[in-house]
């Protein structure tokens, strides 16, 4: 599609979907062309409408939060009023306002690659097969340190492909907090990747998810 269509499709700017593109959010196929695919998956990552995202930190500890694991790096006025918060939204509004936890970049690679990509990431647990979900086989989805993706990317020889089996997920939370959190029985993270699905099933069982972890948080 046209820049200006894209702009259209998300409700922004000709000059917003030039900077999405240049942080990487939107994927640009040409001089005036944006991949429609990259357009749905900005979209779908924003399912609760135009919120405000938490910041990294918040996002992360809203994780926590969910899991009951404790997140010592916010304060505990903080905390407070993150509980508060997540008691209060619905899980589609939560997925969207915890978008920032990860920059998302997709790409395709060898299916030989995968194997050995995988001992290299965080998977959340979305693409093992979650409730009604069926595993995927040859999609690999997982959580790296953002100072990783490039050495990956030319270890593993990927290409930018917004269709692409292999996601990563750049981030700045420590890898130990991401694979405790990755590990938690409510599947709070794994459910927030689903939430941002362009994938209707996927979606619907992220919010699922979410939404439980919420009830159990309200107690």
């Amino acid at each position: 599609m046209t820049t200006q269509e894209a702009a259209e499709r998300i409700g922004v700017s000709v000059r917003h979907v030039q900077r999405l593109v240049a942080a990487g959010d939107l994927v640009a196929v040409g001089p005036d062309r944006i991949d429609a695919g990259s357009v749905a998956q900005w979209t779908a990552q924003r399912t609760g409408g135009r919120l405000r995202a938490w910041e990294e930190p918040t996002a992360w500890a809203a994780v926590a939060l969910l899991e009951g694991v404790p997140a010592p790096w916010l304060g505990q006025a903080q905390r407070s009023r993150l509980r508060s918060a997540l008691v209060g939204i619905s899980g589609a509004e939560l997925a969207a306002r915890a978008r920032n936890r990860a920059m998302i970049h997709r790409y395709h690679a060898h299916p030989r690659a995968l194997d050995h990509l995988a001992r290299d990431i965080v998977a959340s647990g979305a693409t093992r097969g979650i409730g009604e979900l069926t595993a995927t086989p040859g999609r690999l989805d997982g959580y790296v340190d953002r100072s990783a993706v490039q050495r990956l990317v030319e270890r593993y020889r990927l290409e930018t492909d917004p269709a692409g089996s292999v996601t990563l997920r750049a981030t700045g939370m420590r890898r130990d907090v991401v694979a405790e959190l990755a590990q938690g029985r409510r599947h709070v993270l794994a459910g927030l990747d689903l939430a941002g699905s362009t994938d209707a099933r996927e979606r619907s069982e992220g919010q699922r998810l979410l939404e439980r972890a919420q009830e159990e948080l309200r107690g």
